[in-house]
């Protein structure tokens, strides 16, 4: 007899699926990362953020991981060929890549702030156009530099092709400033969407008050027509804010984002009993993120975290990665 699947087998068997990334950061490759303002600052020195990364050195082949780095040539060989790599290996379509521009308020040894700055430009050359059908981004946004100088950032992204633009508040301030909502006015005129960093940061000078959730209530209320994705859902400052955001709103939705890999099972943010809360209220508003590369050592453990939870499959499916096609208009290629 014949060892294939008869017609029932095959329709119980599962469909192939894709994942989709919604949330990475370009940025840190090696080269050209001294042109790339504060980016080198995730490497090296012995700051919260260096330490954060010493598991990415590890995957990347540096022998001695835990020693604090200095220099621009003692950074790991990394490059847009490293994330082809691993989302090959993992089953991942395409991510969604964070061009963040934003500078924090001055603090002690920076009277002028800390300046995070990954280009749309260069995003889009090394990244989208050199690997077709792999990546997407939304461009940094922020009004630092004044209202006009915002709505520029957007129309840069625009015409880059982003389907969206991020407000980084830990190095951006309050995303109800009402200097940020000319540029906000630009996004509904363009068709774009609005991604706003609640999570807690631990980069150089960045201050927790800015990141609650709370803050995005005024911009949802104030932009009905403005499709707003709240990043991390207001892990360590409020998740349940959050996930009210999410249930109040119906322009906001949210990822699940996590922002290190210790974090993986904290309480109401990766543990059943939260993406079973979202599988019941909210099923089309949420959307699969890393944080890659800062989650390089577990990129596939938390797919496989996802993937074999007691869930539903359509929710897998939409949470893992159709959600979000379906919110950027994704064409995928295969």
């Amino acid at each position: 007899m014949s060892e294939e699947p008869g017609t029932i087998e095959k329709m119980l068997l599962p469909k192939p699926f894709k994942f989709f990334d919604s949330h990475g950061h370009p940025g840190l490759e090696k080269k050209g990362i001294t042109e790339r303002p504060g980016l080198l600052d995730f490497w090296c020195g012995n700051t919260v953020v260096a330490r954060s990364m010493m598991g990415a050195r590890a995957c990347l082949g540096d022998l001695n991981p835990t020693k604090i780095i200095t220099t621009p040539e003692e950074c790991p060989d990394m490059s847009p060929e490293t994330f082809i790599k691993f989302m090959d290996e993992n089953n991942v379509e395409a991510m969604c890549l964070q061009c963040i521009h934003g500078v924090t308020d001055p603090f002690p040894g920076h009277k002028d702030g800390w300046k995070f700055y990954v280009p749309n430009e260069y995003v889009k050359k090394e990244f989208i156009d050199a690997f077709p059908g792999r990546f997407t981004a939304v461009g940094g946004v922020h009004a630092r530099y004044g209202k006009q100088a915002a709505v520029e950032m957007v129309i840069s992204a625009y015409e880059c092709g982003f389907p969206g633009c991020k407000f980084h508040t830990p190095t951006s301030g309050y995303p109800n400033n009402p200097d940020m909502y000319p540029a906000y006015e630009k996004m509904v005129e363009l068709g774009m969407h609005l991604q706003v960093h609640t999570g807690q940061e631990e980069l150089p000078g960045t201050r927790a008050k800015y990141q609650h959730p709370v803050y995005l209530d005024d911009v949802a209320m104030d932009f009905p027509d403005l499709k707003i994705l709240q990043l991390h859902c207001g892990l360590f400052n409020n998740p349940m804010q959050g996930l009210w955001n999410v249930m109040k709103f119906d322009n906001m939705y949210t990822d699940i984002t996590v922002p290190h890999p210790t974090l993986m099972q904290f309480k109401y943010y990766w543990d059943l009993e939260h993406i079973r809360f979202l599988e019941f209220f909210m099923p089309n508003k949420v959307f699969y993120g890393t944080d890659f590369p800062l989650t390089m050592p577990v990129y596939r453990s938390m797919i496989d975290n996802i993937m074999n939870m007691p869930l539903s499959l359509a929710f897998k499916h939409k949470l893992m990665g159709d959600n979000f096609r379906k919110f950027i208009n994704w064409k995928s290629r295969e």
